[in-house]
């Protein structure tokens, strides 16, 4: 089985920084692509996987990607991380898409490394040899 590994797609990169500690501390993988194709294809890569979406200027192409990834990579555990615009909004449509943790204030993004860490039991376990996804 291939290493575990966090793939954030972000605007800019903010949240990266501080799961890259993390990943390294884990011996995880951290990706960190640029290019909507370049994410899908580690998405697709068979391997415990947290996504890590941090919604842009267009959170309806980034809600859009989170709903195919959820219907079509099933083994990847998903955190979408939103700024306080539209928040209550965002965060359930997030939910509504598949993801398993909606980061958006009031809760502080320092929280994010712990969630990933949680979530990656999670994305282990549907990797598992004869575990139904």
């Amino acid at each position: 089985m291939l290493h575990s590994q966090i793939v954030v797609l972000e605007p800019e990169p903010r949240l990266t920084p501080a799961l890259q500690e993390l990943a390294a501390a884990e011996r995880w993988a951290c990706r960190d692509p640029r290019q909507r194709r370049l994410c899908r294809e580690l998405l697709e890569t068979r391997t415990p996987t947290v996504f890590v979406l941090r919604l842009g200027k267009s959170p309806d192409d980034d809600l859009a990607m989170l709903c195919e990834v959820t219907d079509q990579c099933l083994h990847v555990v998903s955190v979408v991380v939103g700024s306080v615009d539209d928040a209550d909004t965002l965060a359930g449509l997030a939910w509504d898409c598949g993801a398993e943790f909606a980061l958006f204030p009031p809760l502080s993004r320092d929280l994010l490394p712990d969630v990933v860490r949680g979530l990656m039991r999670r994305a282990a376990q549907r990797c598992a040899p004869g575990a139904t996804t």
